[in-house]
Formats: structure tokens, C-alpha cells, sequence
């Protein structure tokens, strides 16, 4: 069987007979970025615990220029979370002066699942009891097709859409000291408690982005989701999700160019939804805020996960993310020069509140947190954040983020 690069570049990386801890991380990487296989140490979901996995890889000759590439992906953790996804993924460059980016048009085909045996709930609105908590479980399948491109002549503005089917499933959980969901909410106290009909899900969105003089950037999106219940219709509702973030590069390299690792970003988003007279937002499809999301992103962290639930959301973040050494050319090679390649520091403050009603989203009485911690990076990406976070008047709660590598 011929050789491929990654793998001996693998073996190379992973031979400890000298230089242990400077090739620690050389395993490390060539371990998850190895082609056409690779493992994966990846959370799911925040709860999920971590779990391990692999992701192979499949590049077909490209054609026209088009790059296509089949990915498939398996993680099972700890405890028995489990997430398989297979994608066939297109990019079709588009060259032309105004798409300096080279950001190129993309097709995304997919079929994914998640299975999640054991999720909180803490009840709806903004005012919940963090120890009135009760448990369920969701299984989350969808598939469909998702597209994006430059828009032409406006180099600041690429555009997209996503249609795709959910089947989602919610139910109970069982075990001693387990307070299931069915036991203290019904249908009208947790919306979709009672059935979960298919849906026909669309989004439309337009991603302005733009870079200034090296050291600020802006990157927005702001979206328009249909949700439709394929079945009885009472479950179809619509959302504005709005995520703007900012960043500033305060420091440059020797030799020109900004440090892409050290930077301020400060974010502001806004969801709301709506449904017509006598629909209902279901539970499982509403915005949360606390601890990370049910995509691993990060807010209120002085909170528990999915702390707070409800159909309308806005929140604030601010952050500053600083790597220790971009570039370590006075450190000798050894433990002072590994540490420096790999730690990096950060800092955040996050403020946020649900409500039931959009006409009470404003900046009285958010919830606030704040803290700060370390991240540890393989090359220019952060692949472990280990954090502190108080303030919100709930006690400490640490904060644990594996780089989400999943679709």
C-alpha cells in the first residue's frame, strides 16, 4: 500500500524516542488534521462530556477548478451522547476583481444526527429557579442543502440559504434522583412537549464582513428562518437572528501584518420570533443563554448550560483573546519555547436576557458574568479553552471549551 504524506508525517511526529514534550504537540496535531483519517476528541453538546471519534475524508480530483470533498464523521462520548454526520461538500472558485477574499460559491449536502440522552431544563422565561431543574432527552436529525456565495460586484457582502427537514423526538429520562420533564411540565408550561411533528426548515441569510487598514474587522450575519410543521401547523413559526461582532487587532507582526491571535471582539445578538395567533414556539427550538448553547457557543458563563430558555434573546460580549508569543525566535528550544508556541490568555464579560415577548428586550436587568482563563492553541486555532467565570449570582462556574469540530 503506497505511503500517504499525512501518515508518515504522522509516525515522524509521533516517534517519542527523543524530543518528548516538543513533539507532544506535533503528535498532537498530526493526530486530528491527518488525511484521508483522523481522530477527533470532541464534545457534542455542552453536558455531553467529552467523547472521542474519527472523520475520513475524501477528496475526488478536482474538475473546473471545483473542489469537491466527501466527509464523514462519528463521535460517542462519555456518557453516550452520540453525533454522525456525512457530507458532500462543493467550492466553486470565483475569480474576478471585485472578490479580493477569493471567497468562492459552496454547496453543502448533509444527513446528520445527534442523539442526546440527557438534557436540563429549567423552564421558560427569564425569571427561572436554577434549582427547579428537570431532565429530557432529544434526538436531532435533519438533512438538506445549504449554499453560499459572494454577492457580485459588493466585495463586503456574501449572501446564502439553507432548506432543509428536521425530525426532531423529545422524551423523558429515567434513574434515580432524575426529575423527568413530564413530571412537573406540560404542554402549555414547555410548548412541544407533547409532540414533535416533522419540519420543513428555511433560512435565508446576508453575511457583510469587511476588513479595515489590518487591524479592524467586522463580520455580521443577519438571517430570516421559516420553521414549518409539516404535520398540524401548529408548531410553524419565523426568526430574526441577528450576530454582529467586531474585533480589533492591537498588535503587528515584526515584519508587518496583524497577530490574528491577539484581539479584542466585542458581539451583539438579537433573536425573535414569531407566531401566528394560536401557534407555539416549541421548547426544544427556542434561544438559550448560560454556560454554551446547544451549537457550543459561548454565553453567560458565570451560568449553568441552557440556564435560560425562551423564544427572544439579545445578549452582549466582549473579549479579549491573547496567544503568549506569536513568534518565538528568542526562546531556546525546550519547555519555555513549547509553552509559548501553545498557551494563550483571555479575558470576557457577557451580558444577556430571554424573553417571552420582544417589546422586552432592552438593557434593564441583564444577567451579567464575568471571568477569564487560558486557551490552548495547535498552530493559529485555539483547540482548548479552560475558564472562570462569576458574577451572576449563582456561584462559580468553570467553563470547559473544546474547539467544536463538528458541522
Amino acid at each position: 500500500m503506497t505511503e500517504t504524506t499525512d501518515w508518515a508525517n504522522w509516525k515522524r511526529n509521533c516517534s517519542f524516542s527523543q524530543d518528548f514534550l516538543q513533539k507532544l504537540f506535533s503528535c498532537a496535531t498530526s493526530t486530528v488534521t491527518a488525511r484521508p483519517f483522523h481522530f477527533i476528541a470532541q464534545s457534542i453538546v455542552p453536558g455531553s462530556g467529552v467523547g472521542g471519534g474519527g472523520r475520513y475524508e475524501y477528496d475526488p480530483d478536482a474538475k473546473n477548478g471545483t473542489q469537491n470533498q466527501l466527509v464523514a464523521t462519528s463521535v460517542i462520548t462519555i456518557r453516550q451522547f452520540w453525533f454522525a454526520d456525512l457530507a458532500l461538500n462543493s467550492q466553486i472558485p470565483v475569480v474576478a476583481d471585485w472578490n479580493p477574499s477569493q471567497q468562492a460559491l459552496a454547496f453543502d449536502f448533509y444527513a446528520r444526527n445527534r442523539s442526546m440522552p440527557t438534557l436540563p431544563f429549567y423552564g421558560i422565561g427569564p425569571n427561572t429557579n436554577v434549582n427547579d431543574s428537570v431532565k429530557f432527552s432529544e434526538r436531532d436529525t435533519r438533512a438538506g442543502i445549504a449554499m453560499s456565495t459572494p454577492v457580485p460586484k459588493i466585495s463586503w457582502l456574501s449572501a446564502g440559504a439553507t432548506f432543509e427537514g428536521l425530525w426532531p423526538s423529545i422524551a423523558g429520562v429515567a434513574g434515580q434522583d432524575i426529575v423527568s420533564i413530564q413530571k412537573e411540565y406540560t404542554e402549555q408550561t414547555a410548548p412541544g412537549l407533547a409532540s414533535q411533528p416533522p419540519f420543513v426548515h428555511t433560512q435565508v441569510f446576508l453575511g457583510p464582513h469587511k476588513r479595515f487598514a489590518e487591524r479592524f474587522e467586522i463580520n455580521y450575519r443577519v438571517a430570516y428562518d421559516f420553521f414549518h410543521d409539516s404535520e398540524t401547523g401548529h408548531y410553524s413559526f419565523q426568526r430574526l437572528e441577528t450576530h454582529l461582532e467586531h474585533r480589533f487587532y492591537p498588535e503587528k507582526k515584526k515584519h508587518g501584518g496583524a497577530i490574528e491571535q491577539n484581539y479584542f471582539s466585542f458581539m451583539w445578538r438579537y433573536s425573535v420570533s414569531q407566531a401566528s395567533s394560536g401557534n407555539a414556539v416549541p421548547f426544544y427550538l427556542q434561544e438559550t443563554l448560560g454556560g454554551s448553547d446547544i451549537d457550543n457557543e459561548p454565553s453567560l458563563r458565570a451560568f449553568k448550560d441552557y440556564r435560560f430558555r425562551g423564544p427572544d434573546l439579545m445578549a452582549v460580549q466582549a473579549e479579549y483573546d491573547r496567544k503568549l508569543c506569536q513568534e518565538c525566535a528568542p526562546c531556546k528550544p525546550g519547555v519555555m519555547r513549547t509553552v509559548c508556541d501553545h498557551l494563550g490568555l483571555l479575558v470576557n464579560y457577557d451580558a444577556g436576557k430571554v424573553a417571552l415577548r420582544k417589546s422586552d428586550l432592552d438593557f434593564s436587568d441583564m444577567h451579567q458574568s464575568f471571568g477569564g482563563g487560558v486557551a490552548i492553541y495547535l498552530g493559529k486555532d485555539v483547540v482548548f479553552r479552560m475558564a472562570v467565570a462569576l458574577g451572576g449570582g449563582e456561584g462559580t462556574h468553570p467553563y470547559f471549551g473544546i474547539a467544536n469540530f463538528l458541522p
